[in-house]
């Protein structure tokens, strides 16, 4: 990779150079990295560190790349996918609310149920088949046999048929889960496919369930859930029996007790919901533990498989089987990495991977659906999952930035062999993602900031060198990519957003609260994404009649508008837009007493944002948070802590979700030239498709800048 690095430059200013002037168009290719942060990214461009990116931004173009408001992935990937703003997209939040109930739910996709087979009858149907099925055998045998009333010979065999198809159709479930995408627009591969253009996608944030296009492949990116059907749920196993969590858990990593900690010890992996029959209401699979008698190695068993592993070493892929019934099963793949064994076993689980192999009816990873088992097969195992990079399990300081260290490489290696594969294929459109620089940035941020409350200048140095190298790496990636151009070929290499230190936690709701906009009564209630998962009790003491304003997700104020929400207090008019503009000017006054500084950049009215949108779903007010302050983990899920604001001490130390925009801003390279420099993420839409000769199928507000 040294070699590549050092080498490529000089070939890539002369090959770039006769690509800018070809004529015949040829491959586009978009290279996407989450959260790449344009301050560090001009940095490392200054250092050296950077040889393929500084090779094509002088061949053609670089610019900072304003992400959207609020700047998250999925609302900054689903614009970059349509060409439509947040409000056009639907997609504004991680999280939205439901006007009627005040409970929060996912912006990215909608979970349902739909009939399997024929729904309720299916065990009735089963039962008449069965009776059916055996009475039609019986009786042309007992005819054979000239048994006298060969009728009355069929009917035993006929009751037998009634309880198998009894036992058998009660194994059946009535409905299975389905999941709608709530994203609008149509994508600009989508676009290109209806006019020919062959296309392979790969793993962009908001394409789950994955749609079909023509001439395309598509594998499903952020969406996309674990086993469980959360954004990743990790385990811990520990046989120390005064072990406690060191934060509050609010990410939901489960904590599994051993019984002992030498011999044998039966326990097991928390598998999925039993959302097809409700008991028991979760499938586990058995899983046993030998240590070995001079505690140097244990051996696991689950699922059929056995395989023995040292302190600090990984498993290989385990495909985990969870069965529901005789008939059903689901079925995921992980790795444990044992972590101790003295003197207590430490065992963690990383989240579960859905199979790409054994798919769900209604769960689309890939389109074609059978795509992404074909990949599987083919190029390797790779994780499935959206989120793929568990961030939970270091963020609750179970595992150290090592393992953080190693889940990402690895999970780095097995999509960089996906985009290998995709590059010796012939499609003229490629658009390939890349999550971990977001996940590195989340976790490491604080060694960038020596103000940061976890900040440790004893480890600062290496944790930044694990960020930095994590740029080196998609360096090279770029650097392999660019290697394998040919004259007229294009290549994009974009991220969303950028980041930022996170500092302090400034609790919207709790202000809300004290200033008399949230009427509330009783004591507050701390918040866990557990309770969303498991549509817990949210706001259980909060007076709806007397309250007048709101906050949910990551920067989405509501006014309790009535007629709107269920029990609305504020009338719409001149009650309405006062109220909006009085929080606007108020929020962006708050002094935090401890520093001096405003937590709120600025307050924008949804209508200043967003050329259109639905009025009953976008929130009233979105806010956005200065340098060093983010709106707080309970603040996303309605939680009122004491105080205002709280210093971040955690180890997800940097953020940009609640960031005021300007403060976060991507980074675009092009092969060619740009004809200006003032980019947003939302102009990238209509240059692709003017790239490949194409127009957008609606109005957009974006411009090309090629």
């Amino acid at each position: 990779m040294r070699t590549l690095r050092l080498g490529l430059p000089a070939l890539l200013l002369a090959g770039l150079a006769a690509l800018a002037a070809a004529e015949t168009p040829g491959r586009v290719i978009v290279l996407g990295f989450d959260g790449v942060d344009a301050k560090l990214t001009e940095e490392l461009l200054r250092d050296g560190k950077l040889p393929n990116l500084a090779a094509l931004a002088e061949a053609g173009g670089y610019a900072r790349l304003s992400p959207t408001t609020p700047a998250q992935t999925p609302v900054s990937w689903a614009t970059f996918t349509t060409g439509r703003d947040p409000g056009g997209t639907r997609i504004f939040d991680f999280l939205r609310r439901d006007a009627a109930s005040y409970l929060p739910t996912f912006a990215v996709a909608e979970e349902g149920k739909r009939p399997f087979l024929l729904g309720s009858a299916n065990r009735a149907v089963a039962v008449a088949a069965g009776v059916l099925a055996l009475f039609l055998i019986a009786w042309p045998a007992a005819a054979l046999l000239r048994r006298r009333r060969p009728w009355l010979h069929a009917l035993a065999p006929a009751v037998a048929g009634a309880v198998a198809g009894w036992v058998v159709g009660g194994w059946l479930p009535a409905d299975i889960p389905s999941v709608t995408s709530r994203r609008a627009g149509t994508p600009f591969w989508t676009v290109a496919g209806e006019h020919g253009v062959h296309a392979t996608v790969a793993q962009v944030p908001v394409t789950f369930p994955a749609a079909p296009f023509p001439h395309g492949h598509l594998l499903a990116g952020l969406g996309v859930p674990d086993l469980r059907g959360r954004i990743g749920t990790p385990a811990y196993y520990t046989s120390d029996p005064l072990f406690a969590p060191a934060g509050d858990n609010e990410f939901s990593v489960e904590i599994i007790r051993l019984s002992s900690n030498v011999g044998r010890i039966a326990t097991s992996v928390f598998g999925p919901p039993n959302k097809l029959f409700g008991k028991p209401p979760r499938i586990d699979a058995p899983l046993e533990i030998e240590v070995a008698e001079d505690r140097t190695k244990a051996t696991l068993s689950t699922s059929g498989q056995s395989f023995t592993l040292g302190p600090g070493e990984w498993s290989p892929w385990v495909h985990l089987v969870f069965r529901f019934n005789p008939l059903v099963k689901a079925t995921g793949w992980a790795r444990f990495k044992l972590l101790e064994l003295q003197p207590e076993i430490k065992l963690y689980l990383a989240p579960i991977n859905p199979d790409p192999l054994n798919a769900p009816p209604g769960f689309d990873l890939s389109a074609p659906r059978s795509w992404a088992g074909e990949l599987f097969r083919t190029v390797g195992p790779y994780k499935t999952m959206g989120w793929a990079i568990d961030t939970w399990t270091p963020s609750e300081k179970l595992v150290d930035e090592e393992t953080f260290r190693e889940d990402v490489e690895q999970t780095v290696r097995e999509f960089r062999k996906l985009l290998t594969s995709f590059l010796a294929g012939q499609d003229r459109l490629l658009v390939h993602y890349f999550e971990y620089t977001d996940r590195l940035g989340h976790i490491l941020w604080r060694a960038m900031d020596p103000l940061h409350p976890a900040h440790d200048s004893a480890t600062a140095e290496h944790l930044r060198g694990m960020l930095i190298d994590g740029y080196v790496q998609m360096d090279d990636i770029v650097g392999e990519v660019a290697a394998t151009l040919r004259p007229g070929d294009f290549l994009m290499v974009l991220s969303d957003h950028g980041f930022s230190t996170w500092r302090r936690s400034f609790h919207i709701n709790t202000w809300l609260a004290q200033e008399g906009y949230l009427a509330t009564s009783g004591a507050s209630q701390v918040e866990n994404l557990e309770n969303l998962f498991d549509r817990g009790q949210f706001w259980p003491n909060v007076e709806w009649s007397r309250s007048r304003a709101y906050h949910l997700g990551l920067g989405g104020l509501y006014i309790n508008l009535a007629g709107r929400e269920s029990h609305g207090a504020v009338a719409p008019g001149d009650e309405y837009e006062k109220l909006r503009r009085e929080l606007a000017a108020r929020l962006e006054a708050v002094v935090d007493p401890a520093t001096g500084q405003h937590p709120v950049s600025r307050v924008f009215l949804r209508e200043e944002l967003y050329r259109a949108f639905d009025p009953q779903l976008i929130p009233d007010l979105v806010v956005t948070t200065s340098e060093g302050y983010r709106l707080s983990w309970q603040s996303a899920l309605g939680g009122m802590p004491d105080g205002l604001f709280e210093d971040n001490a955690r180890v997800w130390s940097g953020d940009h979700c609640t960031l005021d925009p300007d403060a976060v801003p991507g980074v675009l390279f092009t092969s060619l030239p740009l004809r200006r420099r003032q980019l947003a993420i939302i102009d990238v839409y209509p240059t692709l498709l003017g790239l490949l000769g194409l127009v957008p199928p609606e109005t957009v507000t974006g411009q090309p800048f090629l």
